[in-house]
């Protein structure tokens, strides 16, 4: 299915304010374990969803299918449920909606030709076959080649719109090396933002990342256990930066902090060390879009 950039077209289904959504998924990925094909998957979902407001409360509903008839019954099943809401919920809260108008649009999708599923099937086997070649020693080898295409398009009674396509690619290759009869494993993910054609160029682009994947795998299967029990250690950047995330970064998120999030008001305040820095990249760092907008 090809979403329309423009879905306003349905509006006149709408009596109060609505918000109408079509959205796609489609995934392709490729897996192989040493050597042979584990998986070769290529699939797309869809669907449109509507929510209205009205008198302070909210009614959605959604259907799989996309065209006037199903749009036309989803905005009228989301308008019964909103009604139905505010026969529970007589308060009638006073909350009002912004009047905004909104226009907005973001496509990363590739300018290059698409590839079938047979091309990235080979160049799994290529990645595969260097690992097999260069590293007999090791015990097993998997490699995943993986693409997701989430396209959106929105439409508001007000006059707002936005159309969206945010892809996502990688190249994911486990290793594994024996060690005193037991399997030592590791894994590194390569790509982003984007899809297939413009992060995965040439396979043997990753080959020194591949030498240094099994670099460390045998600098992992030559070390040793650390001791039992309550120990001073020192974290690297990388750690203390996902630990730090969950355990204070949630809360600071944009979308949360305006949702009401207890982090809300402590913007600017030290937390735990002078040494630590939580900054929230929702979209945009360095002038680059972020891996995941």
């Amino acid at each position: 299915m090809n979403i329309p950039h423009d879905i306003s077209q349905y509006n006149h289904h709408f009596k109060d304010y609505t918000e109408l959504r079509v959205q796609e998924n489609r995934v392709a990925r490729i897996s192989l374990t040493n050597g042979d094909v584990t998986g070769n998957v290529s699939s797309a979902q869809s669907g449109v969803s509507a929510r209205v407001f009205k008198d302070g409360n909210w009614g959605f509903s959604s259907a799989p299918e996309f065209n006037d008839h199903s749009v036309g019954r989803v905005v009228k099943s989301s308008t019964e449920n909103v009604q139905f809401m505010n026969l529970k919920d007589t308060s009638r809260c006073g909350l009002i909606l912004p009047d905004t108008m909104a226009d907005y649009e973001m496509d990363f999708s590739t300018k290059k030709p698409r590839e079938n599923q047979k091309y990235w099937v080979d160049f799994a086997r290529e990645v595969d076959g260097y690992l097999e070649k260069k590293f007999p020693e090791l015990l097993s080898r998997n490699v995943v080649v993986a693409g997701t295409d989430m396209e959106k398009s929105l439409s508001t009674s007000d006059g707002s719109k936005s159309y969206s396509l945010t892809p996502r690619s990688f190249l994911v290759v486990s290793v594994a090396i024996e060690k005193d009869g037991n399997p030592v494993n590791l894994y590194e993910f390569f790509g982003g933002l984007g899809q297939m054609e413009d992060n995965l160029l040439l396979p043997s682009d990753y080959f020194p990342k591949l030498d240094e994947l099994v670099g460390r795998l045998k600098q992992k299967a030559d070390g040793i256990f650390p001791k039992a029990g309550l120990q001073n250690v020192i974290l690297d950047a990388d750690l203390a930066g996902i630990l730090a995330h969950e355990a204070i970064g949630h809360t600071t998120e944009a979308d949360l902090v305006l949702g009401g999030s207890v982090a809300g008001d402590l913007m600017g305040q030290e937390v735990v060390s002078p040494l630590i820095t939580l900054i929230d990249y929702a979209n945009t760092y360095a002038d680059k879009t972020c891996p995941v907008p």
